[in-house]
């Protein structure tokens, strides 16, 4: 493992996610590049070290934020262009031109384990020496009072990826950030992660008796929460607010309607 500002694994000539900085890895043999998601700052010096003979393997649904995090800038602001201040950094990053997708992979020593949810092909990987590598598929306990609000764009595909991990077999789990915890702790870190979903789904549901626009219902659970007060992390309230909404209607927790061209959500009555 090579601890940072992004977690990232090493085992048999494969590099899982990179850091900022490629010379970290100056000395280190990587034949190949496996990336868990599309996010930048888990293939921030993937560019770089393509340019040096590694080939990049990334989940076939990451490919395009990959290639191009343009993608997913624009994404985020329902496809125009954001200003600046409007994107975090870890969605800014050099693009990398991808080799292969992870669900047509196999190497020795490595297996491809789906945990979809905090992105659409967001991916772990499981090593042989019983190393869990999970990406952004789990937040542990000491980042929850920093990041209340974990980036998902599906809260039910994180929950069912959270349900999966828990029943692997494996000794360490290595989350993308934060400090690796051994199978026990993780159970407890599971655990937590569920319960701040279900908090957070409480709060959506209580806040939604009285029918509020997306806007309304994004700041009063932003407001609740603590969140920092900035374009940057507006945005990413849109996004993951948005999925908790989504997932409570597809549910039939609550309903959607438009008046006065603006959309608003209530819960269902006989909830």
């Amino acid at each position: 493992m090579f601890p940072g500002v992004t977690n990232s694994g090493y085992r048999d000539g494969r590099l899982i996610d990179t850091a900022p900085d490629d010379a970290i890895y100056t000395d280190v043999d990587i034949t190949e590049i496996l990336i868990t998601h599309g996010h930048a700052d888990h293939f921030a010096c993937a560019a770089a070290l393509r340019r040096a003979g590694s080939r990049v393997i990334a989940p076939r649904e990451e490919v395009a934020l990959v290639e191009n995090p343009e993608v997913n800038i624009r994404g985020m602001f329902s496809w125009a262009k954001p200003s600046d201040e409007m994107v975090t950094k870890l969605f800014r990053g050099e693009g990398c031109f991808v080799d292969g997708y992870l669900d047509e992979w196999s190497g020795p020593g490595i297996q491809i384990i789906p945990l979809s949810g905090h992105t659409l092909g967001h991916t772990g990987m499981l090593t042989a020496d019983r190393v869990l590598f999970t990406g952004d598929a789990l937040y542990i306990r000491e980042l929850w009072d920093k990041h209340p609000l974990p980036y998902a764009i599906d809260v039910g595909l994180v929950k069912s990826s959270l349900d999966l991990i828990q029943g692997l077999d494996f000794d360490w789990l290595v989350p993308a950030h934060g400090h690796p915890v051994d199978k026990a702790d993780s159970v407890l870190d599971i655990q937590h992660h569920v319960a701040r979903i279900e908090a957070i789904e409480a709060l959506v549901l209580r806040e939604l008796r009285q029918p509020r626009t997306t806007e309304e219902i994004i700041a009063r659970v932003s407001g609740r929460l603590g969140l920092k007060e900035n374009p940057a992390q507006y945005w990413l309230s849109v996004t993951t607010v948005k999925g908790f909404l989504g997932c409570l209607l597809e549910r039939q927790m609550i309903e959607f309607y438009v008046q006065d061209y603006a959309g608003y959500w209530r819960t269902i009555a006989s909830l």
